[in-house]
């Protein structure tokens, strides 16, 4: 079997959902040892690469005309077998072997996105990634429908390979990083996590609504936020006050990164109530630490939750509060969930992910 040249772009290497798919795949990757890996990464981030893996340095703003010709002056600095594109961004002239994974059509089917200028731009780049790849990959069967509807003359080159779940999720949670991350956020009760960003595709709103009646139901709970941007920190707590819950809200913002397991760990439970997602990684992260999961019907959710987390319908305006009050009084089905939750995140690694991408690595470049 020939070793391969493959070159990732990783430029989102930092990012939330784009940078855990870069570093999962790479760390897997580099760990199998069998191609050559080269990440083109922004100027700075080589240390955050993995053993083995060789930088080329890269610096263009995102979702611009200059970054299509900068990162394609990279691939040839490069001089790989086979590019991956980790997104719908795909740079001009792109090798014949190239494999694109698309996470979602969020920047289609969200009304937040329906200006002329962000559907145009998200229209074409989508198109042009998905002509240039010998291979798509996208993270769930509902992206692969939604893709398939956007356009069906590339829908045999779709694949579904699922997400993983980074170890230190699956490793036991020391009582004492529980302790100091609760300290530290002053929380001395139960509380509800929401972990993520704030963007409106993510129903904080929706969520802080719902949260109100676990409020009026008389249970001790706090909300926690953690994950949204510090500058819509003010929106957030504006939220907050609308639905009548301010007093009951702790927003974290962005955590440190040693701080994610341990607060997550120590949750009643996840509320994860998207609009829509090409996945939900936070579920199978949640289950992976035993924190039961209430999430919604929509997108991806469902396939990364399965029977381990309460599905609640947004069409329905008492569903997520009903789901919430439900787990948050259920003891025998929180544990049920959390115990069914385990076994389920143990069957998403980055090594299984990775083996089926090392496979559509190979079959696009027999391809090209």
């Amino acid at each position: 079997m020939k070793r391969l040249r493959v070159a990732l772009d990783a430029r989102k290497l930092r990012d939330f959902g784009i940078g855990t798919y870069v570093r999962g795949l790479l760390g897997a990757a580099a760990a199998r040892g069998e191609h050559d890996l080269v990440a083109i990464v922004r100027t700075g981030d080589e240390s955050l690469l993995p053993s083995g893996v060789e930088a080329v340095p890269c610096d263009a703003a995102g979702y611009s005309l200059a970054e299509l010709v900068t990162v394609r002056r990279a691939l040839s600095r490069a001089r790989c077998d086979v590019f991956h594109a980790p997104h719908y961004v795909v740079p001009l002239f792109p090798p014949r072997a190239t494999v694109v994974t698309i996470h979602d059509l969020i920047h289609l089917k969200r009304p937040e996105h329906e200006t002329l200028p962000k559907r145009l731009y998200a229209t074409t780049m989508l198109r042009r990634a998905l002509g240039a790849a010998r291979v798509v990959l996208t993270v769930s069967e509902a992206v692969r429908g939604d893709l398939s509807a956007f356009a069906p003359e590339h829908a045999k080159k779709v694949r579904v390979i699922p997400n993983g779940v980074e170890r230190r999720f699956l490793a036991p949670v020391p009582g004492e990083d529980v302790a100091r991350v609760r300290r530290a956020a002053g929380l001395d009760g139960p509380y509800v996590l929401f972990l993520g960003n704030d963007k409106p595709h993510k129903n904080l709103d929706g969520l802080l609504s719902a949260f109100g009646r676990v409020v009026r139901a008389g249970l001790p709970h706090r909300l926690v936020l953690a994950g949204g941007a510090a500058e819509r920190t003010e929106s957030r707590a504006d939220a907050a006050r609308a639905a009548g819950v301010a007093e009951r809200v702790v927003d974290l913002g962005i955590l440190p990164e040693s701080d994610v397991v341990p607060l997550l760990s120590g949750a009643s439970a996840l509320a994860m109530p998207s609009f829509l997602e090409g996945f939900g990684l936070p579920v199978l992260e949640a289950q992976a630490v035993g924190t039961p999961v209430v999430c919604s019907d929509r997108g991806g959710l469902p396939e990364a939750a399965g029977d381990a987390a309460l599905l609640a319908s947004l069409d329905d305006p008492d569903a997520l509060a009903d789901a919430l009050v439900r787990l948050l009084t259920d003891a025998p089905l929180a544990a049920r969930l959390a115990s069914r939750g385990r076994e389920r995140a143990r069957t998403f690694t980055w090594e299984a992910a990775c083996e089926q991408v090392v496979t559509a690595w190979r079959d696009a470049a027999e391809a090209a």
